[in-house]
């Protein structure tokens, strides 16, 4: 490990030779051969650095604090400052880490393919004028006035703070690739120009137009020494001002990627703020062709939602969207993760990860790395700082979090119980179910999900999938009871009952279950009735009287009215199956 780090510290030199004093990554272009015939030529392209299989992405990426048997005898004080270097120091790369890296990798290649500088196209942009380009827009073949059309992708990047977001991109874009490439010659032709790779700045908490492109200005400068912000930065201006200047600049430095972080602070954006933002990144990537990541918490999601209606430019052509929400318990990512952290341990004696141990870290944690990480800090340092054999127990890790963790354990509470969480309190832990559902259903673009919330996904896509599942439903039942009319009936009840989310298979038992239990003959009707009723077109039907399929045994009301039947309380009957219980048994969880 030691000898991996010394060769990347000779490579960083290298790359930064002569630029030492400038922020980021710099080199000198070397060009690569280009298998992809869209990418060959493009010096922008070929100059990149090459795609990285998922092992050498896997040990690049990884970090842990260095760890020595002798440390074990250092003094507490030694120790403790020793456990504190674990959440600056460790990270372990995911799968869905490298899905991400490929994507980016992919939009950065993309995007330059309609941004050679050895083409006419591109120079006659310049001629005609970025702000010109900007304010018409594109044609209908998807052109803008200079006769290019641009190939830049843009993507969302949502979810949970403490899952990695911003991290991720941070460390994939710092480590994997330079930031600024240096051209001179390519092919025996001259070709003085400067290439930022990437670009990273934050949405500004004024939530201006001005405010974000100052924002802009200033990163600029820090890796080119540049002084764009005194030149731009302080002018005022109309909106169409501050974007064609700002646009001016990103085409001159031949930006490659563009990462806004925090984009949540538009959503509390003065009156029409978050608008006037959204359109100009929509721009940015539809008519000038700067591919963008913007990365937020679920209070920015929807971000694109009021532009889906925009028929001038609309969402951006190609815009994806990554969801992340809390590590699933049983997932490998978890697991991996857990066992990784819980080698670094600096107590006297070190204690096994058991399953116990491992099940009581999710609990309190409920799958956020960056809270697990800080957990098990204060974890080892209460054990340290207690003396004894210093072992971590399951009791220790209950009533370190009870303390550190204190302010997080009432919306922990609240989703372990299944509670709704009011986003205008708690905007950032997991966004509004019933609005996130309708977003699923309505979205065109590509959308991943990682998490708890892939599962939810997963029955979302089934939803969405209203009419065929009503007409499979109908279609069977069709054989067990008379007329098309009884049939969609008992289809749409069950579907009701379920709001369309319960399994198929359980749907299509409950159906079966209703039709016989409804007093009607089992129809005999040839193939060709079938099919001409088969044929009859659902919304035509009135809208038939809601049934309630059969109630499972492990159905609350069910349970309750079971217990009516025998003399006993609503109360009482829960008791029985422990779903309720006494007020002492809880104490244990406020202690």
């Amino acid at each position: 490990m030691k000898q991996k780090i010394k060769q990347g510290e000779e490579i960083m030199n290298l790359w930064n030779e002569g630029y030492e004093e400038l922020e980021g990554v710099h080199c000198l272009a070397e060009y690569k051969e280009q298998i992809v015939p869209e990418n060959q030529g493009n010096p922008f392209i070929e100059a990149l650095p090459n795609r990285l299989g998922a092992d050498a992405f896997s040990d690049a990426l990884f970090s842990a604090p260095m760890f020595r048997p002798e440390f074990l005898e250092l003094e507490v004080e030694d120790r403790i400052e020793l456990s504190q270097q674990i959440r600056p120091s460790f990270w372990l790369p995911f799968p869905s880490h490298y899905d991400k890296y490929r994507g980016l990798y992919t939009m950065i290649k993309i995007g330059y393919q309609s941004r050679n500088p050895l083409t006419a196209v591109y120079n006659r942009q310049f001629a005609i004028g970025w702000d010109k380009i900007l304010e018409n827009g594109l044609d209908e073949n998807g052109a803008n006035i200079a006769g290019n059309i641009p190939t830049a992708q843009s993507l969302s990047e949502i979810g949970l703070s403490g899952m990695g977001k911003s991290k991720i991109y941070e460390r994939i874009l710092k480590q994997l690739f330079p930031q600024v490439i240096h051209h001179h010659e390519y092919k025996d032709r001259k070709l003085l120009m400067t290439q930022v790779v990437w670009l990273h700045i934050e949405c500004p908490s004024q939530k201006s137009l001005s405010a974000f492109c100052r924002n802009f200005y200033a990163a600029v400068d820090k890796i080119l020494g540049s002084n764009y912000y005194e030149k731009h930065g302080e002018k005022g201006g109309t909106a169409d001002n501050l974007k064609g200047r700002m646009v001016k600049v990103a085409a001159q430095i031949n930006l490659g990627l563009l990462i806004i972080d925090e984009i949540q602070n538009i959503h509390r954006a003065h009156s029409g703020g978050d608008e006037t933002l959204i359109n100009f990144i929509t721009e940015l990537v539809n008519t000038i062709g700067i591919p963008t990541i913007i990365i937020g918490t679920f209070k920015a999601m929807y971000i694109y939602k009021n532009s889906l209606a925009n028929s001038r430019r609309g969402i951006p052509a190609s815009y994806n969207e990554n969801i992340t929400s809390f590590l699933l318990e049983d997932s490998w990512d978890w697991n991996q993760f857990v066992h990784g952290l819980w080698d670094l341990q600096y107590t006297a004696k070190y204690t096994p990860l058991t399953e116990e141990l491992k099940a009581t870290m999710y609990f309190h944690s409920i799958g956020i790395p960056d809270i697990a990480v800080k957990l098990y800090m204060h974890v080892q340092q209460k054990a340290i700082l207690v003396g004894g054999d210093e072992r971590i127990t399951v009791p220790l890790i209950d009533e370190v979090a009870s303390k550190s963790l204190r302010l997080f354990k009432p919306i922990s509470e609240k989703i372990r119980r299944g509670e709704d969480v009011d986003l205008k309190k708690i905007e950032d832990i997991e966004p509004d179910w019933a609005s996130f559902n309708d977003y699923i259903e309505q979205a065109s673009f590509r959308m991943k999900i990682y998490g708890k919330l892939a599962q939810d996904h997963a029955r979302s896509l089934q939803r969405k999938d209203k009419n065929t599942i009503l007409e499979e439903l109908t279609n069977f039942v069709l054989n067990l009871v008379p007329n098309a009319e009884l049939a969609e009936s008992l289809a749409i009840s069950v579907y009701n009952a379920t709001g369309g989310m319960g399994d198929k298979q359980v749907m299509f038992k409950q159906v079966a279950q209703l039709a016989l239990e409804s007093n009607h003959p089992v129809s005999q009707k040839n193939e060709q009735e079938l099919k001409d009723d088969q044929a009859i077109s659902l919304p035509k039907l009135k809208k038939p009287k809601k049934m309630k399929p059969p109630l499972d045994e492990e159905d609350i009301r069910y349970i309750v009215k079971e217990g009516l039947k025998k003399g006993i309380s609503a109360e009482e009957a829960l008791e029985e199956v422990n779903i309720v219980r006494e007020w002492n048994d809880f104490l244990k969880f406020c202690m």
